[in-house]
């Protein structure tokens, strides 16, 4: 009987173990905290680095950002200073411009070397920033640690788990049977577990765990005062219908559900799903970039034209004021001569600022964007630097290079048709959200079985009144006398299945419709491809007619101005009139070889090879962050 026993007795038989020399209580105790404590930082010093902020409760990193919040989130640093705006009145200043010259595919290069954000011309970086296409969009999509490749792989990661428990209990029991035998129950207990767990790719858990526990009490049966015991346990579990299998495991991911999948092969189609439409997004930023490059080309021509056209108009003008001074002509031809100068005058203005006006762009009647025919020379130049990602004024103007192709083009509609389907980002995209519903469709089969798990333990024991060394728990553990093994079936079966058919038809039903939409782009596609093709011919076409008329215009001006010169009478209405048509003629032939130059660029736009005829490779590298 060892009930109310004195305080320096239950020390010394609950202290048998620390009077041992070879492994003090006080020592075993401490080694096994310091050992579960290194093991909680597996993870190394350097991945727990807001340790001051969280445990620390410093607050000094928070406090700096919830500062600059109630600022209004002022900007961190001004940018450098630019240079005003260019502003060109008149023809003399435009002429003693310094001029760049850029060919197309020089152009191309400095737009690719400054897309860190893929620009448009509708200001969506300022409408919608959120859906802007960057060179952060495949990191970013890697990255998830949600839905990403890498968060999919991690839930197959190896999991450590350690606990620590200490326990002293000093009890008065009525009845000797729950005292173990005495009416006070003194007791320490020690509790240590470790573990380390994996979940394989066919669905099964695996553990293995050492378990270590100290007991020192008073109860009268005990074959020691004081014990160590440890365990190891080697576990299985593993699904052998429902969410077992490799099939399985790598669409739907381990902690699937009915309609939510996120596997490894999910993951993995979502990854290429963002990488095509980058590529989309790429292709759509080179296609403005040439389209503002040709707009360009043409505010130039256009200048030329109305340039011309002034000149031309203030001879005429001066000459009738000369006649109108010496009362040869009446004042009405001076006054209509003049009024065309003005107007000549009005359009070489507009022709060197440009007004803010709809410009060539993608969706813009076509997919690539059909040439929108306006001139400005001023504004088509700042909205290339918009694009190409330059100062908006460096002290010089952008001037195209290239001269747009007048050479006749003719496709082969079966190899391009073929190219459309085959290289399209748009159809890649569809095709990869086919290929995830189908997969799918094999995942939600898998909630139509019930879930039956086999359970599988095994056990070994050690236990004596030390922890090591001789007569201890761990060279008792090791003569592997004491073994043991537990086997176990659990079923779940709902009765009826009824989410298990409801995902099984959804996801049915999903790939049912990505499959129509499918056919639609197709469709689509084929039918933009074929009027861009139709596009081609008919700018050829226009630029040999636009020409004739440009130099039958010509002539035509020539030969009245010859008969001007040499006395002969004209008839003022027709020599005004033959001035326009000069100017309108050169204006519509430049045209035409602008639309001819992007109605080509447009069927490479839209059988999907524009980044393969502007020599551009897609390698993104992660962004520094």
């Amino acid at each position: 009987m060892i009930s109310r026993t004195k305080p320096d007795e239950r020390t010394t038989k609950l202290g048998c173990l620390r009077a041992n020399p070879q492994m003090p209580y006080w020592a075993a105790r401490a080694m096994i905290t310091v050992v579960l404590m290194g093991l909680i930082s597996l993870g190394g010093c350097t991945t727990y680095h807001t340790i001051p902020q969280s445990i620390g409760n410093n607050t000094d990193w928070v406090d700096a950002i919830m500062a600059d919040v109630d600022a209004g989130a002022p900007p961190e640093e001004l940018p450098s200073t630019q240079m005003s705006p260019m502003t060109i009145r008149t023809v003399d200043e435009f002429n003693a411009v310094n001029f760049r010259d850029l060919s197309l595919q020089e152009t191309l290069s400095i737009a690719l070397n400054n897309t860190a954000v893929l620009r448009d011309l509708g200001a969506s970086v300022l409408r919608n920033p959120d859906q802007i296409g960057s060179g952060f969009a495949k990191p970013l999509a890697r990255l998830d640690p949600q839905v990403g490749t890498e968060a999919a792989l991690a839930m197959f990661d190896a999991q450590f788990y350690a606990l620590g428990s200490w326990e002293n209990n000093d009890r008065r029991f009525n009845n000797r049977f729950f005292g173990g035998g005495s009416n006070a129950f003194k007791q320490d207990v020690n509790d240590y577990v470790f573990q380390m767990s994996k979940r394989t790719t066919t669905g099964a858990e695996l553990a293995v765990r050492s378990v270590i526990d100290y007991d020192a009490n008073n109860a009268t049966g005990n074959l020691l005062d004081s014990a160590w015991q440890t365990q190891i346990h080697l576990e299985a579990r593993q699904p052998l219908l429902q969410g077992g299998g490799l099939e399985f495991n790598r669409i739907a991911g381990p902690a699937a559900r009915p309609g939510v999948y996120s596997g490894v092969l999910v993951a993995k189609v979502n990854q290429d799903i963002t990488n095509a439409k980058f590529e989309q997004g790429m292709r759509d930023y080179l296609s403005d970039v040439i389209n503002a490059y040709w707009d360009l080309y043409f505010a130039y021509r256009d200048l030329d034209a109305k340039r011309d056209a002034t000149e031309r108009s203030l001879q005429t003008w001066r000459s009738y004021e000369a006649q109108r001074s010496s009362s040869r002509k009446s004042g009405a031809a001076e006054a209509l001569s003049r009024e065309q100068y003005y107007r000549f005058r009005s359009d070489l203005q507009n022709a060197i600022a440009g007004q803010l006006a709809q410009r060539t762009r993608n969706s813009n009647a076509a997919s690539g964007g059909a040439f929108a025919g306006v001139g400005g020379v001023q504004a088509a130049e700042r909205r290339l630097r918009l694009l190409i990602g330059i100062a908006i004024n460096d002290g010089s103007l952008l001037r195209p290079l290239d001269e747009p192709s007048q050479a006749p083009v003719r496709f082969d509609w079966d190899s391009i048709s073929v190219e459309a389907i085959q290289l399209r980002s748009e159809l890649q995209q569809q095709r990869l959200k086919i290929k995830r519903r189908e997969m799918e469709v094999l995942a939600a089969k898998n909630y139509l079985m019930p879930q039956l798990d086999l359970v599988t333990i095994y056990r070994m024991r050690g236990l004596d009144k030390r922890l090591a060394g001789s007569d201890s728990a761990f060279a008792d553990l090791g003569t592997f006398d004491l073994q043991e093994y537990e086997a176990n079936l659990e079923l779940k079966l709902p009765v009826g299945f009824r989410q298990g058919h409801l995902a099984v038809r959804h996801a049915k039903m999903e790939l049912a419709r990505d499959r129509a939409v499918l056919k639609e782009q197709e469709r689509q596609i084929l039918h933009d491809l074929a009027a861009t093709v139709a596009e081609v011919e008919r700018s050829e076409a226009l630029i040999e007619s636009s020409l004739n008329r440009y130099l039958a215009a010509t002539d035509a001006l020539e030969t009245l101005q010859s008969s001007q010169d040499a006395g002969m009478p004209v008839s003022f209405e027709q020599l005004l009139d033959a001035q326009r048509r000069v100017s309108e003629s050169q204006t519509r032939y430049f045209q035409s070889l602008v639309e001819h130059a992007i109605a080509i660029k447009n069927v490479e736009f839209e059988k999907g090879t524009l980044l393969k005829s502007s020599d551009v490779m897609l390698i993104v590298d992660s962004p520094s962050y």
